[in-house]
């Protein structure tokens, strides 16, 4: 594989993020069954149940954009609505009928119907704000992350750098996520990639772990090259540029000797662009730089991610995909 290739399967774990999934699956049920049932109480929606307590009688919503953007969490919402055990949601009467007029991905503006969802009067408004809370929150972040990729994709057609111009960087959220794994998807379907999972999918050797070594590398490649080490990638955090290139050759040297069963990954955190690119140009003039990937990490914004974009690193990884996103407005509209 190339390395845009090899960047894909470590950093872009995207079926993970699927409905089959179980461990995505639990997090979506968070977000949608337990809100619904922490929303509804011990009493119900008793603002609904005052003007309606006469019966049921079913009524037609549609979730409008209020603002424009690419659309992301409508798969979560056909399983919380259509597709889950009923048993899920006992606090509800009926069925959901949902006329799915975007999927995940697609580009609206504002005024464009999301769906319409028919179901019970109390139904349809118990749900109102979770289903507009989720898609609401998932869009924000992919229309954030469309953004950053966009910048990053056009400025690298608009240059003649060659590998340096940040045409194969990947862009992926960090670990500070307020959704958990619904603002991972949410970033995989504005074009970024997913980074790390959970704890279990991949090994970060942070720099929590390093101290406790007293940053001793040769100790820690002993224990890496000791220990079980078959996972999607092995990372190692540094943050400056004699660790960078003492970590990728101890990384090369274990891939040639058959030690390594992941990818190896040096993360530059919280290094400047210029002392990024300083490291790049040292470890591409390396041998070992075919073995490993590298990634730029800590402080990198909207206004600085071109900088690093342009130091030739294979992923950038920048919390404020998911922590400090402008928000994607929508409404729902009753159909009379």
């Amino acid at each position: 594989m190339d390395r845009k290739s090899i960047v894909q399967f470590t950093h872009r774990a995207d079926n993970f993020l699927e409905i089959g999934n179980s461990t995505y699956k639990q997090w979506v049920f968070r977000y949608t069954f337990l809100e619904l049932e922490k929303d509804l109480g011990t009493k119900g929606d008793v603002s609904t149940d005052l003007l309606f307590a006469d019966g049921k009688f079913q009524i037609t919503g549609k979730i409008v954009s209020r603002s424009e953007g690419i659309v992301a969490g409508v798969s979560e919402i056909k399983y919380f609505l259509v597709d889950s055990d009923s048993n899920f949601r006992p606090s509800l009467k009926g069925p959901f009928d949902i006329n799915f007029k975007v999927n995940d991905g697609d580009f609206v503006k504002a005024g464009d119907v999301i769906m319409e969802i028919t179901a019970d009067v109390h139904d349809l408004l118990a749900v109102e704000r979770v289903v507009l809370n989720l898609l609401m929150r998932m869009s924000s972040v992919a229309t954030f992350t469309g953004k950053i990729v966009d910048l990053v994709r056009n400025s690298a057609n608009e240059s003649s750098e060659g590998s340096a111009n940040g045409s194969n960087v990947l862009i992926v959220p960090t670990r500070k996520t307020l959704w958990g794994l619904l603002d991972k998807k949410a970033v995989l379907i504005g074009g970024g990639g997913t980074h790390r999972i959970s704890l279990t999918d991949a090994i970060i050797l942070k720099d929590t772990h390093l101290d406790i070594l007293k940053r001793n590398f040769d100790d820690v490649f002993a224990r890496i090259e000791k220990g079980e080490n078959d996972f999607r990638f092995l990372e190692i955090e540094v943050d400056n540029q004699k660790e960078v290139v003492e970590v990728a050759e101890k990384f090369s040297e274990l891939t040639k000797n058959n030690k390594l069963n992941s990818i190896g990954v040096v993360m530059m955190d919280n290094m400047s662009a210029a002392e990024v690119s300083e490291a790049m140009q040292d470890v591409q003039s390396r041998a070992c730089y075919d073995d490993v990937l590298f990634e730029a990490s800590g402080g990198i914004t909207g206004e600085n991610v071109l900088e690093y974009a342009r130091t030739g690193v294979d992923v950038i990884s920048m919390g404020c995909l998911t922590r400090s996103v402008p928000n994607f407005d929508m409404g729902m509209e009753v159909v009379l």
